[in-house]
């Protein structure tokens, strides 16, 4: 093993050892809240982002689309990119051969 690197047993120990529980917790504002860390889960009272999303490059299909005599091609799409509303999964560009 390379001597610069640490096993996971004590990559662990090293993490623990430096590990301190809270144990005060007070009200800060955001922009003054560097290095701290939350007391309780945060959770955002709006979507980000407010629109459905993928975070991969590919096609928005829907399999209605793809039956039948004449399949509509699926939408080209691009990460973070809105999906339509009509497509239900997205397929990873990768993973497709369009001839």
């Amino acid at each position: 093993m390379n001597k610069g690197l640490l096993n996971v047993d004590e990559a662990l120990e090293q993490l623990l050892a430096g590990a301190r529980p809270v144990s005060e917790t007070e009200m800060v504002p955001t922009l003054s809240a560097t290095g701290r860390v939350p007391a309780a889960a945060q959770r955002s009272t709006m979507n980000v982002p407010p629109m459905d999303n993928s975070a991969m490059d590919g096609y928005a299909v829907r399999l209605a689309d793809l039956k039948g005599p004449e399949p509509r091609l699926p939408a080209r799409r691009f990460p973070r990119a809105p999906t339509p509303s009509r497509c239900r999964s997205i397929a990873c560009s990768r993973a497709t051969k369009w001839w």
